[in-house]
């Protein structure tokens, strides 16, 4: 039996060790030199509205919305960038899942299936050596939806032919009760409770 195994990237395949605030504000100082807490609320604000919106440029808007801010003399880029890295400084990988995903991988298709945009969530996942695993990438700009919408897990399905499909992430409402609604057998990951790397890399 093939199987597609899709993971969600934040709180599943990666661990944030600081809340999107102090990331944010981290990015921005290393652009501004100090930022005034008022411009971390105007790139996330910006940030959210447009992912509502399904917007891959979302992180491009939120930095452009901060240059207007301050009329800055810098480019959106500079501040992108920056922001990127905080996030990837302040990300880490639980300990047994490159073993855990690379023996999957041997059998099964492996995929991503995230809100977050391709560039960004990529970027991270090369960042810790992730990135080869995974043969598929499924995002909300690209599928026309958002989780918990389900329509992100039919388009999903759409992009690989399998036998089983199968949803691996940190979100009840939106990686197990929407994957389970289109068909998914979801697995609920819980960074606190047993390990379900641990566990996939001893029965594998």
């Amino acid at each position: 039996m093939t199987a597609a195994i899709f993971f969600a990237v934040d709180g599943t395949l990666l661990s944030h060790t600081a809340d999107r605030e102090t990331v944010v504000e981290r990015g921005l100082d290393a652009v501004l030199g100090e930022a005034d807490p008022e411009l971390v609320e105007t790139y996330l604000d910006t940030l959210d509205e447009r992912r509502a919106a399904l917007d891959p440029g979302a992180e491009r808007a939120g930095a452009e919305a901060v240059a207007a801010a301050v009329d800055g003399d810098f480019a959106p880029e500079a501040l992108t960038d920056a922001l990127r890295e905080a996030e990837i400084a302040a990300t880490t990988v639980p300990e047994a899942a490159p073993s855990a995903l690379a023996a999957l991988a041997e059998t099964d298709h492996l995929g991503i299936l995230t809100n977050g945009s391709r560039d960004r969530q990529t970027a991270k996942l090369a960042a810790h050596d992730l990135d080869g695993f995974f043969e598929t990438v499924v995002t909300a700009p690209a599928a026309g939806a958002a989780k918990p919408d389900p329509a992100i897990y039919e388009y999903a399905r759409e992009q690989v032919d399998a036998d089983e499909y199968v949803m691996v992430g940190d979100d009840y409402e939106a990686d197990v009760e929407a994957a389970r609604e289109a068909g998914f057998v979801p697995i609920h990951y819980e960074d606190d409770g047993p390990s379900l790397w641990g566990a996939l890399d001893a029965l594998i």
